[in-house]
């Protein structure tokens, strides 16, 4: 297989004057000395934005520019011809709207952590007009399901399997694995990096016949540490006691395990067909694969939390303040356009009524019921109920 040709220019390769800026933005400080602009960003927002910045060096290098431009302040190289070339460029990679806008976002964070004092608007208008006017690469409105329909479906088939199956083969009992990974994140809708990370005795304890899971700040995304119960019914309960005592032992090519034992299980909570803990590449194909099979439509991580924030919004839009909480975003806005993929007209009515009672409410001195929410993590199962 040949190599596809690059398009980006790695960090130990950009000039030295962006390298040394770049590395500034992401130091974290002392007593003395204030943390850069990124020095609190994830790894994963780190990596992208340098990847995007990257490729913008990669385009001035393919046009000559760069390297009588390499003493120059990044905001500096940035034109308006400069930019339209760079827009040609990436069309010519077949790059859709929506990844062409995030290009960007990125080049636009970029230069902001790196210059703060960066007069950088051309690049903010023209991300926004991007955005605009992107369009889905997939037709994701038509994937989204409520997550209810989503858990009973899952629960249907892991009930069949129990009876079909109470001594499971690997293949049984990886597919049960995937209906139940399914069936959680539609109730609790992490992100993948934490879902599929989790880790019994570590991040899930069993006490008085509850389980409990918490995450710490240094492993989610915004840095808050994420708090909550598995479901608690009888049906789930079986569920995932049939999955520790039985599949998962299975997968892990152990004897059964009984009722006495589950306080004492420990090590990765979802276990590969090698008996050993699930890649995120691995467990992203198990919930896609099995969600196709049970739904009709493959469900990735991501567009659960979209199918949890969409059921939010348009069935309980009083709670549209819990939908950030759950899914984890510090902006309210992130949840309002990126995730409300439900029908536009009801949902939107609901949520224009709810949001102007609040309103009302915020002018009369009136507490909102959200201010009542005060839990990290509130699952939708609780929300919706």
């Amino acid at each position: 297989m040949s190599k596809s040709a690059p398009t980006s220019i790695k960090i130990e390769n950009w000039p030295a004057f962006d390298l040394q800026l770049w590395q500034t933005a992401t130091k974290r400080g002392d007593f003395l000395e204030a943390d850069g602009k990124a020095a609190h960003w994830s790894d994963a927002t780190l990596f992208q934005v340098q990847k995007g910045y990257g490729k913008w060096l990669f385009h001035l290098t393919a046009e000559g520019t760069l390297s009588s431009q390499e003493l120059q302040p990044p905001i500096d190289r940035v034109s308006e011809n400069q930019l339209r070339s760079y827009l040609e460029r990436l069309k010519a990679q077949g790059l859709a709207s929506q990844t062409i806008a995030s290009r960007i976002v990125d080049l636009s964070e970029a230069i902001r952590v790196m210059q703060p004092k960066a007069d950088i608007t051309i690049l903010r208008e023209l991300s926004g007009t991007l955005q605009q006017r992107a369009t889905p690469s997939r037709k994701k409105h038509a994937r989204i399901k409520p997550p209810k329909e989503i858990w009973q479906a899952c629960l249907g088939y892991m009930e069949q399997s129990i009876q079909d199956n109470p001594a499971p083969n690997i293949n049984q009992a990886s597919r049960f694995r995937d209906a139940l990974s399914l069936g959680l994140l539609a109730q609790r809708p992490l992100r993948r990096r934490n879902i599929y990370g989790l880790v019994l005795g570590e991040h899930l304890t069993f006490d008085d016949g509850i389980w409990y899971c918490d995450i710490p700040g240094n492993e989610t995304k915004d840095g808050s540490p994420i708090s909550f119960t598995l479901p608690e019914d009888e049906r789930f309960c079986t569920a995932f006691m049939h999955y520790l005592l039985v599949s998962r032992q299975r997968l892990l090519q152990a004897p059964g395990l009984t009722n006495d034992k589950l306080q004492n299980i420990i090590g990765p909570l979802w276990v590969s067909t090698r008996g050993r803990a699930m890649t995120s590449h691995a467990f992203y194909y198990g919930i896609t694969r099995i969600s196709d099979e049970l739904l009709g439509t493959p469900l990735n991580p991501h567009l659960l939390r979209d199918c949890a924030a969409s059921a939010l919004s348009s069935d309980a839009p009083e709670y549209i303040l819990a939908a950030s909480r759950i899914l984890g975003h510090s902006d309210l806005a992130t949840t309002l356009g990126h995730y409300e993929q439900s029908s536009m007209l009801a949902a939107g009515a609901n949520l224009a009524s709810t949001m102007e009672e609040l309103q009302q409410q915020a002018l009369a001195g009136v507490a909102p019921l959200t201010d009542d929410l005060n839990l990290p993590f509130l699952a939708i199962d609780e929300v919706l109920a």
